[in-house]
């Protein structure tokens, strides 16, 4: 094959990138705004043996949710007013991880439902020391 001039070889032509999709950032914000009522209405089950644990015991803010590119995997990044109440919030999600994925399945039509990780937003406390640090300048 002969090229006739060099606009046909394309070789000045962007590459597309791998980026996430507009659905990606959908669903994620559909996942934010079902956990994040979940969480005002406050009615959880109760599991056997865990009775303290499964109970909120400081107020909690979804800041961010990560969703995998292929749907599976969702990371949920939540901040506590107390910080001594951290931990705590960690194992109540950990215990109430079945319950969210429950309420996800009846609230969104998904193929699949993604696990779920919920992990503290260390974002918020680092950004206040920079703050804090910068004022002392």
């Amino acid at each position: 094959m002969i090229f006739s001039n060099m606009s046909d070889l394309n070789l000045f032509v962007p590459q597309k990138r791998k980026t996430r999709s507009s659905r990606n950032d959908k669903i994620a914000v559909q996942l934010r705004e079902c956990i994040a009522k979940a969480l005002v209405q406050n009615d959880f089950p109760v599991l056997p043996g865990h009775e303290d644990e499964t109970k909120l015991k400081a107020f909690v803010t979804i800041t961010r949710v990560n969703v995998a590119h292929d749907l599976r995997n969702a990371t949920i990044l939540f901040v506590t007013l107390n910080d001594e109440y951290q931990e705590e919030m960690l194992k109540f999600f950990d215990l109430q991880t079945h319950f969210f994925k429950n309420l996800i399945a009846k609230k969104l039509k998904l193929r699949f439902i993604p696990e779920l990780t919920f992990k503290l937003d260390k974002s918020v406390a680092y950004s206040e020391n920079i703050e804090k640090l910068l004022k002392q300048i």
